[in-house]
């Protein structure tokens, strides 16, 4: 059961990851293009903020755990 839950926190991580890139290429390329909408701004910049954080949490976070529990493996 542990393994199925894993494998769809990673899914949900990368799909984080997707909406989170989406969103800050939206912001970077598109904003400029609605007439400096505010509230298209805010969007984006709450969903890059939402995923961000649980990309954070779900990817990266783990990754850094395991190597840095790594560095103090003998084997």
């Amino acid at each position: 059961m542990k393994d199925l839950k894993d494998s769809l926190l990673f899914i949900v991580a990368v799909v984080c990851l997707l909406v989170f890139i989406g969103a800050v290429i939206d912001i970077v390329f598109y904003w400029s293009d609605t007439g400096f909408d505010w509230m298209f701004l805010g969007k984006n910049v709450l969903y890059a903020i939402a995923t961000g954080y649980w990309v954070w949490r779900l990817l990266i976070r783990p990754y850094w755990k395991r190597k840095a529990l790594g560095a103090f493996d003998i084997n």
